[in-house]
C-alpha cells in the first residue's frame, strides 16, 4: 500500500501481549481481583435501593431516569465514595486492574494519520468512511428517544450507503470519558473502563458471527451468539433462515460523537484494514459462555502490535458526522477486519470537553 501522508498526531495504542509473555495463573488471579461486580454486590445494601442488582451490576448504566438527575453510575460512585471501607476495596480492585493491564498489554506509540485527507475511502477498500448525518434525536441521554428515533435513522443511512435490501439496528451503547457527576475515586476509574472509551485494538466480530446469527434465526431467536438486538428486529420483519442463506450478511459499525462542539478528547482511531497482517490477529470469546449450546458469547479479534498497522482518525469530529466501518462480511473468508480503538491524543487541549459518543451496529442483507 502506497504511503504518502504525514502523521497528524500520535498516540499510545494498547495491543494484546503474546500469551507466552502473560502467565495464565497470574492473569486469572488478577482478572478475578479486578472485577468490580463482586464488590458492588458486597456493598449494594449500603447504596440506594434499586441502583445495583443482585449480580453486582449497576442498573441502567448511564441512563438518566429523571431529567437533570445523576445517571445511575454517578449516583453509585457518590454513595460508595462515602464509605471508607468500600473505597479501600475498590482501590485494591483498581490496583489489580492496572497490574493486569501491564501484564497483558503492550502500549505502543503509533503515528495516527488524518482520515479527512484520504481520497475516496470505502468500506471495501480501507474499511471505513465518514458520512454527514443530522439526527432528529434531541436528548442523547434519553434511551427511549434514541431507540425510537435513532435506530431507524442509522439503519436507513447504512442501507443507502451499502445498497442493502434490508438493514436492521436495534441496540446502542453510550460511552463517556468520565461519569457525569460521580466524582473521582477508584470506582469511577473502574467504571470508566467498562463504559468509557475502549482503549485496546480490536474488532467486534470474526468469521464465526454469521453462523451464530443463522443459528439464532433458525432457533426462533434463542441466542447462539451476542446478537445486539439484531435478530429480534430481523424476526419481527419476517427474516428467516432461507433468506439468510441466500444473502450476503454485512455488519456495519457506526460511531458518532454527541459531545457539544468538535470532539478533541479520546477520538476513535481505525486501521486501514489492508494494513493488518493475519499474524497480528488473535481470537477470543467474550461474554456469557455456558457449557453447552445455545450460548450468548461472541468471538472477537484482538491484535498484537505490527509495524504494518496504519492508523487513522477524524480530527474535530462533529455531532453531524458518523464514522462507519465494516465489522463483519460473510463474503470475506478469512476476515480482513478494521481494527479500532480510542486513544489519548497528546494534542488534546487541557480544557477539552469530556467525550460523549453513541455507537450502534447495523446488520445488512445484500444479494448473495
Amino acid at each position: 500500500m502506497e504511503v504518502t501522508e504525514r502523521a497528524a498526531t500520535s498516540g499510545f495504542i494498547a495491543y494484546r501481549r503474546a500469551d507466552e509473555q502473560a502467565p495464565g495463573d497470574d492473569v486469572r488471579k488478577l482478572e478475578a481481583a479486578a472485577r468490580p461486580e463482586p464488590l458492588l454486590k458486597k456493598w449494594r445494601d449500603h447504596c440506594s435501593p434499586g441502583l445495583i442488582d443482585e449480580n453486582g451490576k449497576v442498573r441502567n448504566v448511564f441512563r438518566k431516569t429523571i431529567k437533570h438527575s445523576d445517571d445511575p453510575v454517578s449516583q453509585v460512585i457518590k454513595e460508595v465514595n462515602r464509605i471508607p471501607a468500600a473505597v479501600a476495596d475498590f482501590e485494591r480492585a483498581l490496583a489489580a486492574n492496572q497490574a493486569l493491564d501491564q501484564l497483558t498489554r503492550d502500549h505502543v506509540n503509533m503515528p495516527v494519520y488524518n482520515a479527512r485527507e484520504l481520497q475516496q475511502p470505502s468500506l471495501d477498500s480501507n474499511g471505513f468512511v465518514l458520512a454527514r448525518h443530522r439526527s432528529e434525536v434531541g436528548d442523547w441521554s434519553d434511551e427511549r428517544e434514541v431507540a425510537a428515533v435513532y435506530y431507524a435513522e442509522i439503519a436507513h443511512l447504512v442501507q443507502a450507503l451499502t445498497g442493502a435490501s434490508h438493514a436492521f439496528s436495534n441496540n446502542h451503547l453510550r460511552r463517556q470519558s468520565e461519569p457525569e457527576a460521580g466524582g473521582d475515586g477508584p470506582l469511577a476509574k473502574l467504571m470508566a473502563q467498562s463504559r468509557g472509551p475502549v482503549l485496546g485494538a480490536h474488532n467486534d466480530f470474526t468469521e464465526a458471527y454469521g453462523e451464530g446469527i443463522l443459528k439464532t434465526i433458525a432457533a426462533d431467536g434463542v441466542p447462539h451468539t451476542q446478537t445486539f438486538g439484531l435478530t429480534e428486529a430481523m424476526l419481527a420483519a419476517g427474516v428467516d433462515e432461507a433468506l439468510l442463506l441466500a444473502s450476503r450478511i454485512l455488519v456495519v459499525n457506526t460511531w458518532r460523537s454527541v459531545t457539544p462542539g468538535p470532539l478533541q478528547r479520546f477520538p476513535l482511531a481505525l486501521t486501514d484494514r489492508r494494513s493488518v497482517p493475519a499474524d497480528s490477529l488473535h481470537r477470543a470469546t467474550i461474554g456469557k459462555v455456558p457449557s453447552g449450546q445455545p450460548r450468548g458469547g461472541i468471538e472477537i479479534f484482538s491484535a498484537s502490535h505490527s509495524e504494518q498497522h496504519r492508523w487513522y482518525y477524524y480530527p474535530d469530529l462533529t455531532p453531524d458526522e458518523v464514522i462507519l466501518w465494516k465489522g463483519y462480511d460473510s463474503a470475506e473468508v478469512p476476515a480482513q477486519p478494521t481494527l479500532h480503538t480510542s486513544f489519548d491524543d497528546p494534542q488534546t487541549p487541557p480544557h477539552a470537553r469530556q467525550r460523549r459518543s453513541i455507537e450502534s451496529r447495523v446488520l445488512c442483507l445484500l444479494p448473495g
